[in-house]
């Protein structure tokens, strides 16, 4: 038996853009941010105008469950945007790096 589980979620991102930026961006010095607008356990059928959608499986160990709050910060580069999984791990905030 497996010793960890995935979720699957989708994440609707729209572009943060600098205040004196168009509506919709033209080039990327116009974006400063992203924030989630929605997220959902499957595609959704209409996302919102002007987002984009992401998959994301996170796979967790069942122990994180008992005592863990993990958090992690997923960084996704260029390159890595068609779709090829990404696996991240997740680290106890309260450890210290050795």
């Amino acid at each position: 038996m497996s010793e960890s589980v995935r979720a699957t979620v989708y994440l609707q991102l729209e572009a943060e853009l600098h205040h004196y930026s168009p509506r919709v961006p033209e080039v990327q010095s116009d974006i400063v941010g992203a924030k989630v607008v929605n997220s959902t356990q499957r595609r959704s059928a209409k996302p919102k105008s002007g987002t984009v959608e992401v998959k994301i499986q996170v796979e967790i160990p069942k122990a994180a469950f008992l005592a863990l709050r993990p958090e992690a910060i997923v960084v996704i580069p260029d390159g890595m945007t068609l779709a090829h999984p990404i696996e991240v791990e997740a680290i106890d905030p309260n450890e210290e790096e050795s």
